[in-house]
């Protein structure tokens, strides 16, 4: 095929998913433009969400579409470009490191030979994880000393809510294991961002009778990939527990793949015959409601690792984070550094550029709280512009930006991605538009006028509508569900070391680890921190775990 050819398909296909993602969003015609923001956020919270993977390419079009209007509306539609540029930097510098908190009297301690073994088969589990999400099959196979007859199921590639999988027989622990794979794939992500709430129950057997039903929600995307698996992996479970009755099913996950874990374990203990079936799950994702993760204490697992956000992350917490935010005194340090470094210029040139790149600054919807509940506790005369700094405002015209935006626009861009640079980037740009107004203004005098004209108009105007863009975002149509980790949470801690540690306290010069059974109800905020991102990650779960057992044995040796 050509290149008009190939260019021709693309356009095709391109052509075929905009019409997929606009059937779906159920709009059509004028009444969909006349339609406001509120009335189409109303709309798509009432449709109901798949509860299934899609089962043609049509379907999962139409949910990747849906999926990244949702994952817009709760990410960038609901938090301004400050809070993101500058607020979250700033709250998370006063609010500090918070891990010890998972050190407190709610906080049971773990400790002894017994969890020191429990810990040493978790590890196990984990590094074959590992081997399954980031090593080649073969390779895993020969970590875990695996052979092609142990292998009852593989499924290796992800699709929409389809996530790959794959069930051994380990014969040394004898037991079935399913290892499920986390987001490693835009397809992956996209159904870990599918994260609607859906109605979910769990029946609760006991010597196969019905004790008891738990009712509440789970997180959509996941649960839709759990019951695909579960439609491929129990027919498969069943006829190898019938041939090797003493045999025990282990489902094991980690990120998205921790959470699908858990919601399929649920579902597989429905059934009589896999009833034995348990989880770990490694930062797994706040996925379930509360009675739906209670109910869970018996047969999953939850490990988390330091500061690791996954586990806390939800879209109630993330808005409690966002109000602590704006509760923050960001917005005032911020118009006091744009005070004192001679930037307000800038700043208000570059507010219709901003407009014009960044829609959703350029038309704010309904806002979650105003100005002066951000500024609360700080005086009027502090929220009030100096006559000095009004004064710098009209100095620079607006329309002056316009002639050096193409050359500014990558200095504002990075500065917008790197806050920590941000005010010297900006600075930077301010005195070279300043030299090019003086140049332009030398160079026509009725032009200098027409500024002069236009900055006494629209300079304070546009420096308001700009602080009060950074500090806005649209309200949510309906009070969204918390949702927590599921099973029994160990969170593995590691603070700085004391001064003078004992002699049976395994610390290194900077930092001590511990294990904690934590309550559920410390999951409901996020606890920003440095290296919550990194503290996710898989390699870092194995070092603190090697720590903990290592800290262990020292412990058994000294007694």
């Amino acid at each position: 095929m050509g290149a008009n050819g190939v260019a021709s398909a693309a356009a095709a296909a391109t052509a075929v998913l905009v019409y997929v993602a606009l059937s779906s969003s159920g709009g059509g015609g004028e009444a969909a433009r006349l339609r406001r923001p509120e009335e189409e956020d109303e709309e798509e919270s009432k449709k109901r969400w798949p509860e299934r993977a899609p089962a043609s390419w049509r379907e999962a079009a139409a949910v990747a579409a849906r999926t990244v209007g949702f994952t817009y509306r709760e990410t960038l539609g609901r938090w301004p470009l400050g809070d993101i540029a500058f607020g979250i930097r700033h709250y998370m510098r006063i609010q500090g490191n918070l891990q010890h908190e998972y050190t407190g009297r709610s906080c049971v301690p773990l400790e002894g030979p017994v969890t020191r073994q429990e810990l040493i088969a978790i590890l196990r589990y984990l590094r074959l994880c590992m081997f399954f999400t980031k090593k080649p099959y073969e390779v895993f196979l020969e970590f875990g000393g695996y052979g092609q007859s142990d292998i009852l199921i593989r499924k290796s590639k992800a699709r929409v809510m389809k996530p790959s999988f794959t069930i051994v027989c380990d014969k040394s622990t004898k037991s079935f294991i399913l290892f499920i794979r986390g987001a490693t794939s835009v397809k992956d992500r996209l159904t870990a961002a599918t994260a609607a709430e859906v109605p979910f129950h769990h029946v609760v057997l006991k010597e196969g009778r019905v004790s008891n039903v738990v009712v509440g929600h789970v997180h959509c995307g996941m649960v839709a990939a759990a019951r695909w698996i579960a439609d491929q992996a129990i027919p498969c479970l069943s006829r190898a527990v019938e041939q090797f009755p003493d045999y025990r099913i282990k489902i094991i996950g980690h990120s998205m793949g921790a959470g699908i874990a858990a919601i399929l374990t649920y579902m597989l203990r429905e059934n009589k015959k896999l009833s034995s079936s348990s989880c770990i799950a490694f930062g797994p994702a706040a996925c379930m409601t509360w009675d739906l993760a209670e109910s869970g204490k018996e047969f999953v697992t939850t490990v988390v690792n330091r500061n690791d956000l996954v586990p806390s992350f939800g879209k109630v917490s993330a808005a409690n984070l966002h109000t602590e935010v704006i509760g923050s005194s960001w917005a005032h340090d911020l118009l006091e550094q744009i005070q004192q470094t001679r930037i307000l210029g800038f700043v208000n040139r570059s507010v219709t550029f901003m407009q014009s790149q960044f829609p959703f600054i350029s038309n704010p919807r309904s806002k979650v709280a105003d100005v002066d509940l951000m500024l609360s506790g700080t005086s009027e005369a502090e929220t009030i512009l100096s006559v000095d700094a009004r004064a710098a405002i009209k100095k620079h015209s607006t329309l002056s930006f316009w002639s050096s935006a193409p050359s500014n626009r990558k200095t504002l861009e990075s500065s917008l991605m790197n806050p920590t640079q941000s005010i010297a980037a900006l600075m930077s740009t301010y005195v070279g538009t300043d030299k090019d107004t003086e140049e332009h203004k030398n160079q026509n005098s009725d032009t200098k006028e027409l500024y002069r004209q236009d900055k006494e108009a629209d300079a304070e105007k546009n420096l308001e509508r700009f602080l009060e863009a950074l500090r806005s975002s649209p309200s949510a149509s309906q009070e969204p569900l918390q949702f927590y980790p599921p099973g029994r949470i160990m969170h593995m801690v590691v603070l700085p070391s004391p001064k003078e540690p004992s002699s049976i306290d395994q610390c290194s010069q900077d930092e001590c680890v511990a294990l904690y059974e934590t309550p559920r109800s410390m999951y409901s905020k996020i606890r920003l921190a440095r290296s919550m991102i990194r503290d996710h990650y898989m390699p870092r779960y194995i070092e603190t775990m090697e720590m903990l057992i290592d800290k262990f044995e020292e412990e058994d040796s000294h007694t």
